[in-house]
């Protein structure tokens, strides 16, 4: 019996830790299709975890409930979204119209990576091995991202930034979720909810064109929201479990509100923005890698002596106002970084003004330099 379960352990390990060296290495693989890459890994994977590794599945009697509850929920995720659409406006799907090629290509694929990752997920998480749960939860996190692009795709600081708040952290986020369910409930419940809620694009010709950052942040919060709700549905609530619980929470509430704080941070999309400081031309004042904090310009009066952030082609500014002039009803401005001796050339207008800056924060942005630098050296 012993040597028994010391063979199922060493399989235990050995396939698990196979499976994601294999889905990290596939990352750096150049293709134009993740997915498919993606399926030849995990299909076969699926199998051989079926195959060698032994079920122990015990599951809660409100599976079935539970199976049903992620459909609708995924259901009406999917609708909410339409409906934001007639306040944003639709897009074409990146996908184009369903076709017989974007069946067999992308819609096929995607389908199959979900049912391979949650299978794999689910009889991994029933062996209850504590280090065979975290190398699955980085095996899923990895094939979820595989779903979208591979590391190869993500060649400037702006895709890089693209890639951490519409990929990264939502999957990051929606993973510790499927592990909760797969847990507690099996695999179904989670196969249910990622095909609703992955597979729309595919199928439909338009998509709703949610701004970037408000899609982000709406995606990392809904899994933690759905595992409020589960909980407070089905879990028992034990008086000796209560300081585990309110940690647990605490800790899984820190980590979306710091995921969230950061992709405010890179998005400027909101009434209030950050942007980190680049360059040396407010040093004293404003020094290179702290972050400032702006409030949305609205056309209120600005003055001489206000730090402001302006558009200068593709590029922000932030600088000083050193003059204001109105010229034939129109206000003109003219700005000077701290450090430089001469002024900004010619001047801004109204229209050029994103926001007046507020406060910022030291040192804080030079993780944020360190990662444009790798790209730009590039």
């Amino acid at each position: 019996m012993a040597k028994r379960l010391t063979s199922d352990i060493k399989k235990l390990y050995i396939v698990s830790i196979t499976l994601f060296a294999l889905l990290f290495l596939a990352l750096f693989i150049p293709t134009e299709n993740s997915r498919i890459l993606a399926v030849t890994l995990l299909v076969p994977a699926a199998a051989i975890v079926l195959f060698l590794i032994r079920k122990r599945s015990i599951h809660s009697i409100n599976k079935r409930q539970v199976l049903l509850i992620m459909t609708v929920v995924g259901l009406l995720w999917v609708l909410l979204l339409y409906l934001l659409g007639k306040h944003y406006g639709y897009l074409w799907s990146p996908y184009g119209p369903l076709s017989p090629r974007s069946f067999l290509t992308q819609l096929l694929p995607t389908v199959l990576i979900i049912i391979s990752v949650e299978i794999i997920r689910s009889v991994f998480l029933d062996q209850k091995d504590k280090l065979v749960n975290v190398i699955t939860y980085l095996s899923c996190l990895v094939a979820e991202v595989m779903i979208f692009s591979t590391i190869v795709g993500i060649t400037t600081f702006n895709s890089f930034m693209d890639f951490t708040g519409l990929t990264l952290f939502p999957a990051v986020s929606a993973n510790l979720l499927y592990h909760y369910l797969s847990l507690k409930y099996g695999c179904l419940p989670c196969i249910a909810f990622r095909s609703v809620v992955t597979l729309y694009p595919f199928i439909f010709s338009v998509v709703p064109g949610i701004p970037d950052a408000l899609l982000s942040i709406a995606t990392i919060l809904l899994p933690l929201l759905i595992y409020l709700f589960i909980s407070f549905l089905y879990e028992k609530r034990r008086v000796t479990h209560r300081k585990t619980s309110k940690w647990s929470y605490v800790g899984g509430a820190a980590t979306v509100l710091v995921m969230i704080s950061i992709v405010m941070i890179i998005s400027c999309k909101f009434h209030f923005g950050a942007l980190v400081v680049g360059s040396e031309s407010m040093t004293g004042e404003i020094n290179k890698g702290d972050a400032i904090v702006y409030e949305q310009y609205d056309g209120e009066q600005i003055e001489a002596g206000q730090i402001i952030v302006f558009n200068d082609g593709p590029a922000k500014v932030i600088h000083r106002v050193i003059e204001v002039k109105n010229t034939d009803g129109e206000l003109r401005y003219i700005t000077k970084g701290d450090a430089n001796e001469e002024p900004d050339y010619g001047y801004i207008t109204d229209s050029d003004i994103v926001g007046l800056v507020n406060f910022k924060i030291s040192y804080i942005g030079y993780p944020s330099l360190w990662i444009r630098n790798i790209f730009v050296g590039k």
